[in-house]
């Protein structure tokens, strides 16, 4: 029997695991474990894997959630799993409806699934504050009526992960805002990181519609924190819960960016009606369980926005 201790991260090398892997291997509460990394590549991020913390234990497994006999393998010594791997778009977009129905939705039962096999009970997953729909603020016991494929998908593999805890599988939901923020492997096609990217290369930032919308928004240091404490306490097995710090529009957002950097100009159009839809998430459960986030909006556009400080 092998002694080695190990956390998997699935999508491990993307925006928000390449934050997550740093911070377990400095977390104290994970003292000892391997972080083992399953990632496919797809989006060529190998960023994400550069320059780890030398005090960490890392491997890396190159694979697809969708094939069961890679993904067994990469489970054996795990004590947990992250589950983060998802083809990922902004909640409102209907790219890619099949891809992201047999990944979104079937990666996750694969996920679940393996883990059990392997002999894996905790699993942390890593869900959408979209699958609510829009409107808002929701609480965690609001019905979900998702718009598009991301959130729907999302919200079907919520449903495979609570069908799994009555095979044994210890789970938590947690129900993500849009992340922003720096992060090793960066993403900018969200409203926060989006503007601060249009900003930063001198072009206007545009905004659909009125542009009073409200986004939940979370830092993406706020969103592994809370993912590494849903592992580390066990008042979460079982629980859903919503995670989200900031609740601007995108006007807040644009004038966020403007203070910070008061040569950036705002274009509005009409040309997405989707992306005129407003939704929002109550996490009040999440602080009530003593969590607290670090981040403000503010600091971390300012913190985006020094990286493109060359132009």
């Amino acid at each position: 029997m092998s002694s080695k201790r190990v956390i998997l991260v699935t999508g491990g090398a993307g925006y928000i695991g390449s934050q997550l892997i740093r911070d377990i291997a400095l977390d104290p509460r994970f003292a000892g474990v391997t972080v083992r990394i399953y990632d496919s590549l797809r989006h060529k991020n190998y960023s994400g894997l550069m320059d780890l913390p030398v005090e960490g234990r890392y491997e890396f497994v190159e694979g697809d959630i969708l094939d069961r006999l890679n993904l067994h393998r990469a489970m054996q010594d795990a004590i947990a799993v992250f589950h983060l791997a998802a083809i990922v778009t902004t909640p409102l977009s209907f790219d890619h409806p099949e891809w992201t129905e047999q990944i979104n939705h079937w990666g996750t039962a694969a996920v679940v699934d393996c883990a059990l096999r392997a002999g894996v009970t905790r699993l942390i997953y890593s869900s959408s504050a979209s699958v609510y729909g829009p409107g808002g603020p929701f609480k965690e016991t609001d019905p979900c009526r998702p718009i598009g494929p991301y959130a729907t998908a999302k919200r079907k593999g919520e449903d495979e992960v609570r069908q799994a805890e009555e095979r044994g599988l210890q789970a938590t939901i947690v129900r993500l805002g849009t992340t922003f923020g720096n992060a090793p492997a960066m993403r900018f096609d969200a409203s926060a990181n989006r503007y601060a990217y249009l900003a930063g290369v001198r072009r206007p930032m545009v905004v659909y519609g009125t542009g009073n919308q409200v986004r939940p928004l979370i830092h993406i240091r706020d969103a592994s924190s809370v993912l590494r404490l849903c592992l580390a306490d066990p008042a979460f097995i079982g629980e859903t819960v919503n995670a989200a710090t900031e609740h601007p529009s995108l006007n807040d957002i644009a004038a966020t960016v403007q203070r910070l950097m008061p040569t950036a100009t705002t274009r509005y159009t009409d040309q997405d009606i989707l992306s005129e839809i407003s939704f929002d998430v109550d996490a009040s459960k999440l602080m009530r369980m003593g969590w607290t986030p670090q981040v403000t909006l503010e600091a971390g556009l300012k913190e985006v926005l020094e990286r493109w400080r060359g132009f």
